[in-house]
Formats: structure tokens, C-alpha cells, sequence
């Protein structure tokens, strides 16, 4: 007799399952736990055994899920997520005792909000998201997650992202996909926000807003950052070599880079009320390697003849004849043998992947959509942006993070022959 899928599941779940519990046994180190005092990171000194094996049960549980729940609850999921921007708006994470539980009315009377209105909110999030835990009738005290909330400046800014931006944009990215148009500010985030503008432009006169932008995507994953490290070689560029960090935000990855190889120097572009006062966040050893400068993508590169011109995802928020604008920008300053480096997303072929990576490509893909009228890409598509710009004169290679396969590295060396 054939095992079902739904019993084939289980037993993937508690045979992945025990080589997790079995390494966090064997480790010394805490085991998951929703409690506030937990650590961030779920399976502390994991290494690559124990992250596939959490992953797999992780794929399955989801997948058993599905399945016992039915295809009606795949169509009508609980999507509200009204409760956890409230949280995010008002604060509410920090009106709750750091240590010991704090009142839900003295939670309203901090907020400034009803009584009643904190109450339904907080056992929202904590039935759906295990954010707060009712300690004791009337009483709230933190989990894990509301305390990083509380805490964590970089899950703030995540949290503004998620909630302030990219929740009101995808409840108009219908509207903007209905109009059929290929300009950034047609999008669900311009609806959203009541502008004609496209979302950078709006943020440049929203300052506050762009730092908390800023903020969120300075949160880089290691992984990230060792990939773009090790899939270009940047040791074998010559010394004092120059790499332009185009769309570099606060200079986070160039600090990177200029701590794995000393022997470069780096300029780092973006908007003005991006990089204003940035250099203060450049850590000491390494101000006079790296240089912060106001700059528009789409007009001229001003910094000629460097050897790397950086662009780590930048290009998947824009359209592709946005994207060649760019590249059409770059050719100017380009001496020959000089190379773009591209760091982004990259589509796979559908059920190529696993699945939580297909889910969060998928998404980021929808996210895009919603904020900027723009997309990820395959292969094919990182290629013909360059083949529409001078395209006879690159040389365009594209691989695929092994230990990421929904992010490649993109290529392209400039031959130097503008005018053939």
C-alpha cells in the first residue's frame, strides 16, 4: 500500500524535524521559542545541513497545510493586516513594559488610542502572528516578536516599509495595472499617495520617509553581501581601483566590499536626502576609501574611467527602458576593458525552485509591481537591457547564486567602441 502524500509529509516534517532538535541538543543552544527573551535568529549555529533540513520541514509543514485545509482557504486566506500596521503606527510595541505586563488600558492611554480598539488589535497579533501574549486577563507582556519590534531599529524601518509603503500600494496596483503603462509613476504607491510622482520622486520630498526607506534597505543579509563578494572577482582589480556604488544608498555594501578588499576605493551615489550626512555612518578606518555623492542615475555618470560601476539591486525598481537609460548613462564614462556589476533578482523557471524560494521571488516580483510599476527578471531580460543600449559593445555574462538561486550576478564588460 502506497503512503498518501499528506502521511509522506509528516513523516518528511518529523524526520528533518529531528535533525534540527538533534543539533540544538548537541549545540547547547536555546530551541525555538515564542517567549520574549528567544533568540532572533530560530536555530542558533546552524550550518548548511541544519538549514536544509529546516527548510525542508519548514516546505512541507506548508504544503501539509494547504492540503488540510483545502483549496477554499488557498483563495481566502486571513490577509488583514490592518492590526500589525496599527502596531507599527502607533507605536504600540513600546507602550508595552520591557520587562513584566503592562495594562491594555495604560497601553490605550500611551497610544492615544481606545481602550478597545488596543485590545482587539493586540489579540489579532497575537492569535495570527505570536506578536504580544496576554499574560494574565487584561495584561500584556512581550513575545519575541513585539519585543523586536520595541527594540530593533532595523525591524522598524522594515516595518514602515512593509506597512506604510507597500501595504497601501498593493491595494491600488489593480488601479495602476488597469491603465496599461510603462512609466514608475503609474503605480499602486503613486495611487496610494495621491501623486503623479514615482516613488523616488515622491520620497526626495518626503525626507523622513526617504531615511526610513534608506534605513530598510541598509538591512542586507550576510549571505548577500558574501555573494556579491565572491561571484565577481574583485581581488584582481588593479590597486587604488575605482567602484562606483550607483543607487548605493548610505554606502552599507561599499563598506563591505572596502573591509574584503582594502585595495580598492569606492564613490557612493544616490539621492541627495539619501546620502546628506551619510559619511557620518562610514565607520572611521575606512572615510578616506570611501566617498558619498549626490548624483541622478539617468543623467551622465559623472565619475569617468572607474574600473566597476556597481549596481546592486537597483535596476529590478525600474522599468526596462528606465533600466536603459542607465546603462545608456554609464557608457560615457566608460574606459574599455570596465565592467557594470549587477546584483539582483533572478526569475526562475517556474517550479524550478523550492518552494519558499519560489514564494519569495514571486512575491518580491509583486512587490515591485505594486511600488514601481516594475519587475524582475530572467535571464533573457538582464540581456536584451543591454542589447538595447549600444548593445554591440558589451560582453554580458549571467550566473546564478548557487546558494541563492533566485539572485544572480549580471556582467557587462564595455569593449570600448562607442561610435562602431
Amino acid at each position: 500500500m502506497s503512503t498518501s502524500r499528506i502521511l509522506h509529509l509528516a513523516q518528511i516534517i518529523a524526520a528533518q524535524t529531528a535533525l534540527v532538535d538533534e543539533h540544538i541538543s548537541n549545540s547547547g543552544v536555546a530551541a525555538p521559542s515564542f517567549e520574549a527573551d528567544a533568540p532572533i535568529e530560530p536555530i542558533q549555529k546552524s550550518n548548511a545541513e541544519v538549514e536544509r533540513a529546516r527548510v525542508s520541514a519548514v516546505e512541507a509543514s506548508i504544503e501539509l497545510r494547504q492540503l488540510l485545509e483545502g483549496p477554499i482557504k488557498l483563495i481566502l486566506p486571513e490577509s488583514n493586516f490592518a492590526p500589525l500596521a496599527a502596531i507599527y503606527r502607533f507605536k504600540i510595541a513600546t507602550a508595552v513594559s520591557p520587562e513584566g505586563s503592562t495594562s491594555f488600558t495604560d497601553i490605550a492611554s500611551k497610544c492615544g488610542l481606545l481602550e478597545h480598539d488596543v485590545r482587539r488589535l493586540i489579540r489579532y497579533a497575537s492569535a495570527h502572528h505570536r506578536c504580544f501574549q496576554e499574560s494574565e486577563k487584561g495584561r500584556v507582556s512581550h513575545t519575541a516578536a513585539s519585543k523586536l519590534l520595541a527594540e530593533n531599529e532595523q525591524i522598524g524601518h522594515l516595518m514602515g516599509l512593509t506597512f506604510a509603503e507597500c501595504w497601501p500600494a498593493h491595494s491600488r496596483s489593480l488601479d495602476a495595472m488597469a491603465q496599461k503603462s510603462e512609466e514608475p509613476n503609474v503605480s499602486g504607491f503613486s495611487l496610494a499617495n495621491s501623486t503623479r510622482l514615482n516613488m523616488f520622486e515622491f520620497l526626495a520630498q518626503n525626507p523622513d520617509r526617504a531615511q526610513r526607506f534608506a534605513g530598510a534597505m541598509s538591512t542586507t543579509s550576510q549571505a548577500s553581501l558574501d555573494a556579491l563578494a565572491t561571484y565577481f572577482d574583485w581581488a584582481n582589480l588593479p590597486d587604488g581601483g575605482t567602484v562606483v556604488d550607483v543607487g548605493g544608498a548610505q554606502g552599507h555594501v561599499s563598506v563591505s566590499l572596502a573591509q574584503r578588499f582594502p585595495q580598492l576605493r569606492f564613490v557612493v551615489e544616490d539621492m541627495q536626502e539619501v546620502v546628506k550626512d551619510a559619511h557620518n555612518k562610514i565607520p572611521d578606518g575606512l572615510k578616506e576609501k570611501i566617498r558619498l555623492v549626490a548624483h541622478d542615475m539617468f543623467t551622465e555618470q559623472p565619475i569617468k574611467n572607474a574600473d566597476v560601476f556597481l549596481l546592486r539591486y537597483v535596476l529590478h525598481d525600474w522599468p526596462d527602458k528606465y533600466c536603459v537609460k542607465v546603462i545608456e548613462g554609464l557608457a560615457p564614462a566608460l574606459k574599455q576593458g570596465a565592467k557594470v556589476v549587477i546584483q539582483d533578482h533572478l526569475l526562475p523557471e517556474p517550479g524550478s525552485l523550492s518552494l519558499l524560494q519560489e514564494m519569495m521571488i514571486r512575491s518580491m516580483d509583486n512587490i515591485m509591481l505594486s511600488l514601481f510599476n516594475s519587475r524582475e527578471r530572467e535571464v533573457d531580460d538582464w540581456k536584451d537591457l543591454f542589447n538595447r543600449a549600444h548593445g554591440k559593445q558589451w560582453v554580458v555574462s549571467v550566473t546564478r547564486v548557487k546558494e541563492n538561486p533566485s539572485t544572480g550576478i549580471i556582467v557587462a564588460e564595455w569593449l570600448g567602441d562607442l561610435e562602431s
